[in-house]
């Protein structure tokens, strides 16, 4: 379905105001001033402000690529041991305990 000219041009003006907006929100951070003083001294109600920081971060976020970072973790092996601290109690436990015996262990020392 081909997009109309009216909502080409409606989106072509949220992207330009978004843009705006971007700008905006870039000049209160390097301002050094609080978005309070910042939107004071710029006439721009702290409301409206935040509004559009809100759409501008949603925007960057969209904007962003989803990264898989890979993450290594150590597998455990059966003589691996889990390692319990609290309260001057120290417990060491095998790492193939049980959930359940773990979590009422937990449950117990918290």
């Amino acid at each position: 379905m081909r997009e109309t000219e009216t909502a080409m041009i409606a989106r072509i003006k949220s992207k330009v105001k978004c843009d705006e907006w971007q700008e905006q929100v870039n000049s209160q951070i390097t301002s050094g001033l609080t978005v309070k003083e910042w939107c004071r001294q710029n006439n721009v109600n702290a409301k409206t402000y935040y509004y559009h920081l809100r759409r501008v971060r949603e925007k960057l976020c969209d904007e962003q690529e989803h990264l898989v970072v890979p993450v290594n973790v150590p597998e455990l092996t059966a003589s691996s041991k889990i390692h319990i601290e609290k309260n001057g109690l120290s417990i060491t436990l095998p790492s193939d305990i049980s959930t359940q015996t773990l979590t009422a262990l937990v449950h117990e020392l918290c």
